[in-house]
């Protein structure tokens, strides 16, 4: 296999199935709440897993820009998922959390989840996943290496 072709190659080709998956699975969860979308949803999930952070902290930690999850911050709290407080640490970078009806609704979408990820779980081995993983996040660290 020739890994120096930039456009072709396993690579190329593990990135575009990514790409599919998430675009997917994103669909799933928009179908499933028809209230947030999936790259809303993905700071929803920040938020009731990790707790209250400011919109730097959550772009970093997803990799994305701070206009990304700006943008999808705001509409999380116009929607009434979230809301943004003072941050002690921080005068002018308020922090962002998620409200009680936020928490409920991630928690309504999980159980219409789960369904879906039993059915994954036994098309798929689990050696096989915890390969997948493995490939992800040697792709994902040798990529941030070279930003």
């Amino acid at each position: 296999m020739d890994l120096s072709d930039p456009h072709h190659g396993p690579i190329v080709d593990l990135i575009a199935q990514a790409r599919r998956v998430s675009r997917s699975w994103s669909g799933l969860s928009e179908q499933a709440d028809q209230t947030i979308t999936g790259a809303e949803r993905d700071v929803l999930d920040f938020l009731v897993f990790e707790g209250a952070a400011t919109v730097p902290q959550i772009a970093r930690s997803r990799g994305v820009s701070r206009q990304h999850i700006q943008k999808r911050s705001d509409a999380l709290v116009e929607r009434g998922f979230a809301e943004f407080t003072e941050n002690p640490a921080h005068k002018s970078s308020k922090l962002l959390e998620a409200t009680i009806a936020g928490e409920r609704m991630h928690a309504t979408a999980s159980r219409d989840e789960t369904a879906v990820l039993q059915r994954l779980a036994g098309k798929i081995d689990l050696a096989d996943i915890a390969t997948a993983r493995a490939v992800f996040a040697a792709l994902a660290e040798s990529i941030e290496d070279t930003e």
